[in-house]
């Protein structure tokens, strides 16, 4: 799958770039289906990198002691 070995940025584009060209409506039943098959693919493989880049970041926290310490990465969820 080249989706792979493109960078998150470029397949982040790409994927903007397919759901302009399905919301535009100029394309027909079979390039729609086409296009969502690749969007859908692209989107597993972003939400897959950002899985894994969320789990290296880790965040500095001040302790009362002054003394920063890393501390695992916690998403707040909203």
């Amino acid at each position: 799958m080249a989706a792979k070995k493109k960078s998150f940025e470029d397949n982040l584009k790409r994927l903007e770039e397919i759901v302009d060209l399905m919301e535009n409506g100029n394309v027909g039943l079979e390039e729609s289906l086409k296009l969502y098959k690749e969007g859908v693919d692209i989107s597993v493989l972003c939400a897959q990198k950002l899985q894994d880049v969320q789990q290296q970041v880790s965040t500095l926290q001040k302790t009362a002691s002054g003394l920063f310490e890393k501390q695992p990465f916690d998403p707040v969820e909203e």
